[in-house]
């Protein structure tokens, strides 16, 4: 009963697992992609708008610009690595699944293999989230300096 129970909760896990898949690409990312397009239309309309009135053009609003570029880039490499632990962890549990719970020794060097693997995917994921959540608040920071105390 045990292993029917177990084979169970893999295959759910597997199934959450290539949901994941699709979800990493779509949660809190959006926001930072979103964000981060909206500061470079503002970066960008605002040098437009500083170059047809003949104004200094200021290198914060530059600078800004360049972080929300980098924040989006960087998005778009944590949805690859998390899309790649994903993947490895429903590979994971299909190699389980196959052995019926009671793996030989090969498959259990592929199951570990897949779970190591996961798991660097996943904390690669987890760094690169933050930085591009660290660039678009260091971009709007700056852009908000920018309209704040010198525009």
């Amino acid at each position: 009963m045990k292993i029917i129970n177990d084979m169970k909760n893999t295959i759910e896990r597997q199934k959450q697992s290539w949901e994941g898949m699709f979800y990493s690409i779509q949660r809190i990312d959006l926001l930072i992609i979103s964000i981060s397009g909206a500061g470079i239309y503002v970066c960008l309309e605002t040098l437009k708008f500083l170059t047809e009135t003949e104004n200094d053009v200021n290198l914060i609003i530059k600078i800004s610009a360049v972080f929300f570029l980098f924040a989006i880039i960087v998005n778009f490499l944590s949805q690859i690595f998390g899309y790649k632990s994903n993947e490895k962890d429903y590979l994971m549990c299909q190699t389980e699944i196959e052995s019926d719970f009671k793996p030989n020794e090969f498959q259990q060097t592929q199951i570990d293999n897949y779970d190591k693997i996961s798991e660097c995917y996943s904390k690669l994921t987890n760094w690169f989230n933050y930085s591009s959540m660290l660039l678009m608040f260091i971009g709007l920071i700056t852009l908000m300096i920018y309209f704040v105390f010198i525009f």
